[in-house]
């Protein structure tokens, strides 16, 4: 896994270091969106400081590896790209939300008919800024 992680890193210019293979493979591994303090919890908080945590997030937002969605609360999550996501337009991904009722995990679900119609609708003249679909239910754990 390692090989992979470190070739993620450099296929987006990044300087491959101790704390970027660790959130990488974290966030690769846990398949949903987390918090700040949920990735500072599951990582070993004596080496790594919240400020070295934030930056390492916000770059791979940048770079396209990861994206961040805000809660209902205001806070930031972080999910990967789905799996070679990477190797496509970082900035054309489109997914909604689907946050558990239950237990408030994040997923990300593909939305391909969804973004046809907005692509649609822009050709109408609708000018659309910023989108977001959020679905709310049960995931499978909780049900």
């Amino acid at each position: 896994m390692e090989n992979e992680l470190i070739r993620i890193l450099k296929e987006h210019n990044l300087k491959v270091t101790k704390i970027r293979l660790e959130v990488l493979e974290l966030l690769i591994k846990s398949g949903i969106a987390m918090s700040h303090s949920q990735i500072s919890e599951k990582l070993d908080s004596e080496t790594v400081d919240k400020v070295t945590l934030y930056r390492t997030l916000n770059t791979f937002t940048d770079v396209g590896i990861a994206h961040k969605v805000a809660t209902e609360d205001r806070n930031w999550l972080y999910a990967i790209f789905e799996k070679d996501a990477h190797e496509e337009a970082h900035h054309t991904h489109e997914h909604a939300h689907f946050i558990c009722d239950e237990c408030d995990k994040i997923y990300c679900f593909p939305i391909e008919d969804y973004v046809t119609e907005i692509q649609h609708q822009q050709k109408m003249g609708f000018q659309i800024k910023t989108k977001e679909v959020r679905l709310h239910g049960l995931c499978p754990v909780c049900q």
